[in-house]
């Protein structure tokens, strides 16, 4: 079995008792003390001596030496005193505190016993519980077994000031009637903690405090029965059901049943909504009287009116003359369509659809462009301006991309003739399908400059004739690692 503390305490006693008459003197204490701290001066070692040996003999027991280390009387080396008793009945609450199935307890079952067991305090700290189960569990283990709890509760009876023997330790672990549980308290539920809210069977469940089988009986059914008797408390007209019934009917259709959008159709074109029974009144209406139905009769849409009544605050005879006087579906048109420009107003028309007005429109648009970008008596021969597309296009033609470097480099663009208008100006004289200016197409586009720039065609031509190309523009200044041929390395030297 593993010693105890004291017992290893002794035998450490003992090692250092090098005369072995049981006893330390001044020279063994301090070359005790020298071995922890080197330091120690011989003043601090004889203060210390003085202070352990309490009867004044000149030497130091082991007893006496436990005395200063634990503060109290202490009986052969041990913790032990006269009023211990019979350890027995400890032994059931501590196998409480273990965990299930173990006859030993762990670091935190032994915290867990100082807290239920009110221990801590009057000179026992929390920090004092690990300290303790260090002292009495051997090194390498974790667990404590009940002869190491006994040591462990003379700790504890030495550590509180209020506990003047070990028996007092004793007592508290008898009446120690195991851990204490604490669970989450429920927070109380009004449909489960109220008895008189419940229903069906759960009403007579004796189970139940507070529940008998005089109760109330069937609480729903009771329910049910105000309802109806709400339902029909307000006045009726008898003669007056025909009247509804008919229109019920012709809302209804061949089945001579509502579903829930039919119903409220009938409230609108009856007008029977208003500030107190509105759209979702009515599906409440119509889910409390078809309750899981999908549709409801003329018997249920009885119901329905009397709940339209009492949520109206008015007579059931009020509503029966109400559906019965509306005389049924009102049959609603198209809804009128907002004016559009480009659909009635038929001056913006243009191809086929230019028929219906007859004005020719788009021909006098046609025609209007033509001559706006048609040739004048002021436009000179072609043949320079030819010889300055064949630079640019090549001879495939001019797409999108070379006519826009044209226009830039022939210096045609300006405030009148800006970048935005080189696109446009390329799709109006480029035919659907096409994607390129051929030559005609160019001059074509000539004159549309021209035109934009409100300028005689023969300016825009001699502003293209100058041209002489495509401006090649490379990367400026110099590069010191390829103009330095001193710099360079390799097969590059002899070039």
């Amino acid at each position: 079995m593993a010693k105890s503390k004291e017992e290893m305490l002794k035998d450490k006693f003992a090692e250092l008792d090098t005369n072995g008459d049981g006893n330390l003197d001044f020279e063994e204490l301090k070359d005790l003390l020298l071995r922890g701290n080197p330091n120690f001066k011989s003043n601090e070692v004889m203060k210390l001596y003085k202070k352990c040996d309490l009867n004044g003999d000149g030497k130091i027991s082991f007893e006496e030496f436990l005395k200063y280390i634990y503060g109290k009387d202490v009986k052969d080396g041990k913790l032990e005193d006269d009023s211990e008793k019979d350890w027995a009945p400890c032994q059931m609450p501590f196998e409480a505190f273990c965990a299930h199935g173990h006859k030993d307890m762990e670091g935190k079952e032994f915290a867990k016993f100082c807290k239920d067991c009110h221990l801590i305090g009057k000179g026992m700290a929390k920090t004092d519980i690990d300290l303790i189960f260090a002292k009495v569990v051997p090194k390498g283990k974790r667990r404590m077994e009940f002869e190491q709890f006994k040591q462990a509760c003379r700790h504890i009876a030495l550590k509180r000031n209020d506990m003047k023997c070990n028996n007092d330790m004793q007592i508290i672990v008898e009446n120690s009637h195991g851990p204490e549980l604490h669970g989450t308290k429920q927070d109380a539920v009004r449909f489960y903690d109220d008895k008189s809210t419940f229903t069906g069977a759960a009403a007579c469940n004796k189970a139940f405090d507070g529940v008998d089988d005089t109760h109330g009986g069937d609480r729903h059914a009771a329910q049910q029965e105000q309802a109806k008797a709400e339902l029909e408390g307000g006045k009726e007209d008898p003669a007056l059901w025909e009247g509804v019934e008919s229109v019920f009917n012709a809302f209804a259709g061949p089945g001579a049943e509502l579903d829930g959008r039919e119903l409220l159709k009938l409230a609108l074109d009856c007008k029977l909504l208003g500030s107190s029974y509105a759209k979702t009144d009515v599906d409440l209406s119509f889910s409390k009287v078809a309750r899981k139905a999908k549709k409801i009769n003329f018997e249920m849409f009885k119901d329905v009116v009397r709940d339209m009544a009492t949520k109206k605050k008015k007579e059931v005879s009020e509503i029966q003359r109400i559906v019965a006087d509306s005389g049924g579906p009102q049959m609603h048109g198209a809804t009128k369509t907002e004016y559009s420009l480009f659909h009635d107003d038929k001056s913006t028309y243009t191809g086929a659809h230019t028929e219906d007005h007859k004005d020719g429109r788009h021909e006098q648009l046609s025609a209007a462009h033509a001559a706006a970008t048609g040739a004048d008596e002021g436009e000179r021969p072609w043949d320079a301006c030819l010889e300055v597309f064949v630079k640019f296009a090549g001879e495939d033609g001019l797409d999108n991309r070379e006519f826009a470097k044209f226009c830039k480099d022939a210096k045609l663009i300006d405030k009148q003739f800006e970048m935005a208008q080189v696109d446009l100006c390329f799709t109006t004289c480029v035919p659907k399908g096409k994607r390129k200016l051929d030559a005609d197409m160019f001059c074509q586009a000539i004159r549309e400059i021209a035109g934009k720039k409100k300028v005689p065609i023969h300016q825009v031509q001699g502003a293209v004739s100058q041209c002489e190309g495509p401006i090649i523009k490379g990367t400026e200044g110099a590069s010191k690692f390829h103009d330095d041929k001193s710099l360079y390395t390799g097969s590059h030297t002899d070039k």
